[in-house]
């Protein structure tokens, strides 16, 4: 089992999503950790005949949190430990094409080959100025009416604190942009949404 900060209908629905690619662009996770939301969109993907790299971008080092978070359930992790081979063996036993970008966000972005993306998952960064700057980075790969952003932490600040806002922020101030599709009030923080239309950036 992959330790993991989503709950099972999360990994079902990403499993949903994944065998409804389109063929139209790739997959682009940021804030992957060792893979329980990766594993099963590219599940899906292969399902569907994904043919097109997986892009997963994290700082793969262990912190109090995660450490944490592992142990209960099960898995053994430290302070420090470098976890990108954990997240490489659990998805390339699903899909070959993985690419792993270690590093702070959005710097890393910079070596992202900037393909239209069908899929984008946000994990990682819920704060500005990182959010808003990794989506200034993306949103111009995204396709109209195709393109699926996932927001993991999109209620974390009923929990974590109004700077935990920014997602929420971000599709408020895009109403005509983004059409929320799945979210679980009560069970999770997550939501999906579907891009529909070009952001015109100030």
């Amino acid at each position: 089992m992959i330790p993991a900060m989503t709950p099972v209908e999360v990994h079902n629905y990403l499993r949903f999503l994944g065998s409804e690619w389109s063929g139209q662009g790739c997959a682009v996770e940021l804030g992957s950790w060792l893979g329980a939301t990766a594993v099963p969109l590219l599940e899906g993907l292969v399902h569907s005949g994904y043919d097109k790299l997986f892009w997963a971008f994290d700082y793969w080092r262990a912190d109090h949190r995660q450490v944490q978070k592992a142990a209960i359930q099960g898995v053994r992790l430290s302070i420090g430990q470098e976890l990108v081979s954990i997240f490489t063996r659990n998805t390339k036993s699903v899909y070959d094409e993985v690419i792993t970008i270690q590093g702070g966000l959005p710097r890393s972005l910079s070596q992202f080959t900037e393909s239209p993306i069908e899929f984008c998952i946000f994990d990682a960064p819920k704060r500005n100025p990182v959010f808003i700057e990794c989506m200034q980075k993306l949103e111009p790969h995204f396709i109209p009416g195709v393109t699926v952003l996932g927001l993991l932490d999109f209620y974390s600040y009923k929990k974590g604190g109004e700077d935990r806002k920014a997602p929420v922020d971000f599709i408020t101030e895009n109403p005509t942009s983004f059409t929320m599709i799945k979210d679980w009030p009560g069970i999770c923080s997550c939501a999906f949404f579907k891009y529909e239309k070009p952001i015109l950036w100030k």
